[in-house]
């Protein structure tokens, strides 16, 4: 978690709209504050420091970074959310990024390696190559500049940024860290992206050391070893060293641009899965570096589809990014996924998948192709499957038919921790809910009775009667109310800390029944069976629009759980009942089909894998398979 500390006399106490309530980090520049929004969350405010606001070019290089942070947002970057100026103080509000920064997190935990080194080399430099794309030198690219997101590693702080032809004429003042700046910055001459790719080299290194690869002593020493030294590498581990070796040359033009860093890697992590392969039909057993979890390989596949084709990642063959989205693929097509999620664990991204087949709960590291860990489900018909952060750790949730929620907290062992929420057996449904002081789970039973759960105790929070059985239910986004679908076709808001007070219903549809329900930004998606998937308000349930899903791909009984095929983020409904298909949720406008993504799906997920906005999903007979959704 983000280190937070108290607001000092004559700090701002709220920017708009948003009430500050600590302190995130100071800079030359200006501090950034946490800030919070009840309906809209938290958010990162940054603010010029009151002594720059007469100094015109301080003034105009602060809310540069806005703009140059708006060319890059989403591409494992901190979304930019607004701009203004508040008593001639510049502001720029941003997507708060819960998580150390790459110098606090080695700190803390050690050097990095295997899967999360290369996850987050690979991660980053996707985001530099999206910053190149635009036009822009980032400057300043340093350990203290990549926060260890939840969901990935993000690159922040753009306020030393230039573009390539600005950059070549501000050549009459240093700018950027000693220990991370290339020869070029160190000797004043022009700055290019090639500089940024020395130092990302530098901060690489660093994650895999521990230490600053030119040393940490005088600032002298230091610069004179980045002009002179040949800086020791033998402790990385290919194939990250060589590529490592290849950005840290003296001369800027012998040194790879973003783009061919990120093709070098992954075509190098592509080269080390024949092994995976051939271990498809046996299980072997090793410990992963740092976390002492049990391997699990399964007939890993790790391929990269462009369009409607598929190459091995990295294929010298295969297309560029823009002639289709970028998918990866991988998992057994043996097992039978019935519940699928997105997330991370120590930063890198994970898929936690339901295996009925094995009846196990897989822990997936889809850029390795390899399971890292499996536990039992304990129950069959999992209803609800999840990534939560539970305490200080991050954990996987889920629901099953005995009436049971488990928690299972990879980086602490094997041990699931058993919830009996419910009683008897029947239609379960769970949405996690980060609620108040504690993260919860809202769990419907099949006798109509919902509760609150804190996951960290373990106790019951609440407890209420709806007096009919719910299908499905959803966290609203924000705040701590969820939005039930009921047996008898009724959408229901309910605040669990108000004694479980209904704010609002509104009908479905008569005689249909609602199999599921998702709810994100300001909206409610409900899956009605035989009709589709209709959209509602969150404010008063006023229906927008609707989804219609043919009728032949459309089930006709009401599944024994939450129907899991479509789901909903800010921006886009995604549906996989015939084909994967993207929706504008405002409109219920068709976006686009994915191609090379025919068939049902049994689960699929919105979230964030690799810093950038994706879906994970699974069907009959097939791979599992991640789309990248950037940008749409």
């Amino acid at each position: 978690m983000a280190e937070v500390r108290r607001l000092r006399s004559g700090e701002p106490r709220e920017v708009a709209g948003y009430r500050l309530i600590g302190v995130l980090g100071d800079g030359g520049q200006g501090s950034v504050y946490l800030g919070e929004d009840a309906e809209r969350g938290q958010v990162a405010v940054k603010v010029l420091h009151a002594r720059l606001v007469s100094d015109r070019r301080a003034v105009r290089r602060f809310l540069a970074e806005a703009q140059t942070a708006e060319k890059v947002a989403g591409h494992g970057t901190a979304r930019v959310i607004e701009a203004g100026v508040l008593d001639d103080r510049p502001y720029l509000i941003s997507e708060f990024v819960d998580g150390p920064s790459l110098q606090q997190y080695v700190v803390q935990n050690g050097p990095m390696n295997g899967a999360a080194l290369m996850t987050l080399a690979t991660a980053t430099a996707r985001s530099l190559a999206a910053i190149h794309e635009a036009q822009i030198v980032h400057r300043d690219f340093k350990p203290n500049n990549v926060l260890m997101g939840p969901d990935g590693p993000r690159v922040i702080d753009f306020g030393v940024a230039r573009t390539p032809e600005s950059a070549t004429t501000a050549t009459s003042s240093v700018v950027g860290t000693p220990g991370y700046m290339a020869p070029e910055q160190i000797s004043g001459e022009s700055v290019t992206p090639a500089s940024d790719m020395f130092a990302w080299a530098s901060t690489m290194a660093y994650a895999a050391t521990g230490t600053s690869l030119f040393g940490g002593d005088s600032i002298p020493a230091v610069m004179h070893r980045i002009l002179n030294a040949s800086p020791d590498l033998s402790g990385i581990e290919e194939p990250l060293r060589s590529v490592l070796t290849s950005c840290l040359a003296k001369v800027p033009a012998h040194r790879p641009g973003a783009a061919q860093v990120l093709k070098a890697l992954t075509r190098r992590t592509e080269e080390t899965r024949p092994v995976v392969r051939r271990v498809r039909r046996r299980r072997r057993r090793m410990a992963v570096a740092g976390l002492a979890l049990v391997v699990m390989f399964g007939g890993a596949i790790g391929l990269t589809m462009r369009g409607g084709g598929v190459t091995a990642a990295g294929d010298e063959g295969a297309s560029s990014e823009a002639d289709g989205p970028r998918v990866t693929a991988f998992g057994d097509l043996e097992n039978k996924i019935s519940k699928i999620a997105l997330g991370s664990l120590s930063s890198v991204s994970m898929v936690a998948a339901a295996n009925e087949t094995t009846q196990r709960i897989d822990l997936w590291n889809p850029d390795g192709g390899q399971i890292i860990n499996s536990v039992p489900m304990g129950a069959k018909d999992i209803g609800s499957l999840a990534f939560a952060k539970v305490g200080t750790k991050q954990a996987i949730v889920w629901s099953a038919a005995d009436g049971a929620i488990r928690v299972w907290q990879p980086g602490q062992g094997n041990a699931v921790q058993t919830i009996r929420a419910c009683r008897g057996k029947g239609r379960v449904a769970m949405s996690v809910v980060p609620a108040q002081k504690s993260t919860s789970a809202y769990v419907s039973c099949a006798d109509g009775r919902m509760q609150a759960w804190d996951l960290a105790s373990g106790k019951q929070a609440s407890l209420w009667r709806l007096g009919q059985s719910v299908h499905d239910v959803a966290w609203a986004g924000t705040g701590t109310n969820v939005f039930a679908v009921m047996s008898k076709g009724l959408l229901q808001r309910i605040d669990p800390w108000g004694s479980g007070t209904v704010k609002a219903k509104a009908a479905v549809e008569s005689g249909a029944p609602a199999s599921g329900v998702e709810a994100a930004d300001g909206l409610v998606a409900v899956r009605v069976e035989g009709v589709g998937v209709k959209i509602y308000d969150q404010s008063g349930e006023r229906q927008r629009c609707t989804v219609k899903i043919p009728s032949e791909a459309t089930p006709t009984n009401s599944p024994a759980m939450p129907t899991d095929d479509f789901a909903l983020t800010k921006g886009a409904l995604v549906t996989g009942i015939d084909g994967l298909t993207v929706w504008d949720p405002r409109t219920c406008e068709r976006v686009r089909d994915l191609p090379a993504a025919s068939g049902r799906a049994t689960s699929l997920a919105i979230g964030q894998f690799n810093g950038r906005k994706s879906v994970v999903v699974a069907k009959p007979d097939e791979e599992m398979a991640i789309w990248d959704l950037a940008g749409w």
